[in-house]
């Protein structure tokens, strides 16, 4: 089952996509586990070790995604599910990357390639829906506020918070209304230095390694080879963990609203999900809660809980369920699996 992945909703229709670039699960917030405080303006997207592990952490800052060479022409791919019965009109996705000691004041992204596809590409017969691996799809590029580090205390403490790896978000125009199902994402960046490809960093929650869901895949495009994206650990006898690419879906549909425009945004996580008795939500963007609304996926509401710090759904039928995240300003919509 497809982990959790987050719907940030606005109800205003020139919503500005650049509210969320640098929050949820890449920014880790603005000081590192060593109390170095990032630059004015920034935060840092930390590596993480799981909470009460003072010995084993996250070690791949981030993978290879982009075409630089002969011989290096590399893809990742990641799932997004749209709830039964609601159509999308995507018009563009966001994506995140860094080039690592690139000083300039502009992106150094200037290519993007986005191919979806209706299951996943990594099996035979999985079909298009929309894109290729060919053509650039760039729109826009900006600074993401963001620094890619490594932990700066698990294992060790000799890791010493930088900023020689700048995060930028990357956005493509992607023109296409898709139903209801669970679909893929190939993509490839390419870098205006072409013998230095940069690299994608993965979804980052703060406290967690990951979670047990998270399923990215990298595609080498000259043997035509796909394998699973693993984060190794450190030390290396650490254990390893599967990672989720950050993506951010800007689109409408009619089904949650009239003239609803939305972000599909997996950097957000609710947890743990699937939930036994208790979940949180991570809440980077530190709104406040009013309250969560459960949802069937055939459209009922099942019951509506006040704002918490942990909510609890021990009465709750086992299956999948949507819920409606609300504050005064914006509703955000999750899915969330009970065991």
């Amino acid at each position: 089952m497809k982990k959790t992945l987050l719907l940030a909703i606005s109800f205003i229709a020139n919503f500005s996509l650049a509210q969320t670039y640098n929050n949820g699960g890449l920014s880790t917030g603005p000081t590192s586990k060593s109390g170095v405080a990032a630059p004015t303006g920034y935060t840092w997207s930390e590596l993480q070790n799981n909470t009460g592990n003072t010995t084993e952490s996250n070690t791949s800052a981030g993978f290879g995604g982009t075409n630089s060479s002969a011989t290096t022409n590399l893809f990742v791919a990641d799932d997004f599910t749209i709830p039964a019965g609601a159509s999308w009109q995507i018009t563009s996705i966001d994506f995140f990357a860094y080039q690592t000691s690139y000083l300039g004041t502009t992106s150094p992204f200037n290519t993007v390639r986005v191919n979806i596809f209706s299951s996943d590409p990594s099996v035979a017969g999985a079909v298009s829906v929309f894109g290729n691996d060919t053509t650039n799809r760039f729109a826009s590029s900006v600074d993401a506020n963001m620094y890619r580090i490594f932990n700066s205390t698990v294992p060790n403490s000799t890791s010493i918070p930088g900023t020689t790896r700048k995060i930028w978000k990357i956005t493509a125009t992607t023109p296409v209304t898709l139903a209801a199902g669970t679909y893929w994402v190939k993509y490839q960046l390419q870098n205006v230095i072409a013998t230095n490809g940069g690299f994608l960093p993965t979804v980052t929650i703060p406290g967690s390694r990951g979670l047990a869901t998270f399923n990215a895949k990298q595609n080498d495009a000259i043997t035509g080879t796909w394998s699973p994206l693993i984060d190794n650990g450190n030390p290396a006898t650490a254990p390893d963990y599967t990672v989720d690419m950050p993506f951010i879906i800007n689109f409408t549909s009619t089904t949650l609203g009239t003239n609803e425009a939305m972000q599909y945004d997996n950097r957000v996580q609710v947890y743990p999900n699937p939930v036994k008795d208790n979940f949180k939500i991570n809440n980077p963007e530190k709104v406040k809660i009013s309250s969560v609304e459960i949802i069937d996926l055939s459209g009922k509401h099942i019951k509506t809980l006040n704002g918490a710090v942990e909510y609890n759904v021990s009465d709750l039928p086992k299956g999948n369920y949507i819920l409606k995240i609300k504050n005064n300003e914006l509703t955000k919509v999750t899915k969330l699996i009970k065991q």
